[in-house]
C-alpha cells in the first residue's frame, strides 16, 4: 500500500525509510496546495468576504513551508522536508477552517436580504407617510 515491501524482520531499510519520508512529505505538500486552492475558490465565491490578518499570516506560513519543503527535498534533506511540509499543511488547514470564514458560509447574502428587507420596508413606509 505504501510502496514498502513486506519483510519478516521488523526493521525497515534505508530505501524503505527514504520512500516513506518522501511520500509523506509530498503528500503534505500536495494537500497544502489543494487546501490553499480551495480557500482561493471559497474567497472568490463569496462576495465582499473580509480575510483577517491572522488568516493571511497562516496562508503566508503555508506558502513559505511549501517552498522550504520543496527546497529541502531537492537537497535530499527529507527530515527537514517532512518538518516544513507538515507545518505548511497545518497552517493551510488552520487558514481554511478558521471560524470567521466558516461563519460566512452559513449566512449568505440572500439570507441577509430576507432578514433586512422587512425591516427596511416597515421603516420606509413610515417615512413616506
Amino acid at each position: 500500500l505504501l510502496g514498502l515491501r513486506a519483510s519478516n524482520n521488523s526493521r525497515i531499510d534505508a530505501r524503505e525509510l527514504f520512500l516513506l519520508k518522501s511520500r509523506t512529505a509530498l503528500t503534505h505538500v500536495f494537500r497544502s496546495v489543494d487546501t490553499l486552492n480551495s480557500l482561493i475558490s471559497l474567497v472568490d465565491s463569496i462576495p465582499n468576504m473580509v480575510i483577517g490578518d491572522h488568516i493571511a499570516d497562516q496562508v503566508s506560513l503555508s506558502i513559505i513551508g511549501i517552498e522550504r519543503a520543496c527546497t529541502a527535498m531537492e537537497e535530499g534533506n527529507l527530515n527537514l522536508a517532512l518538518l516544513h511540509s507538515s507545518l505548511a499543511r497545518d497552517a493551510a488547514e488552520k487558514s481554511f477552517s478558521d471560524p470567521s470564514i466558516l461563519a460566512l458560509l452559513y449566512f449568505p447574502d440572500d439570507q441577509k436580504f430576507a432578514i433586512y428587507i422587512p425591516l427596511f420596508i416597515s421603516c420606509s413606509s413610515r417615512t413616506l407617510r
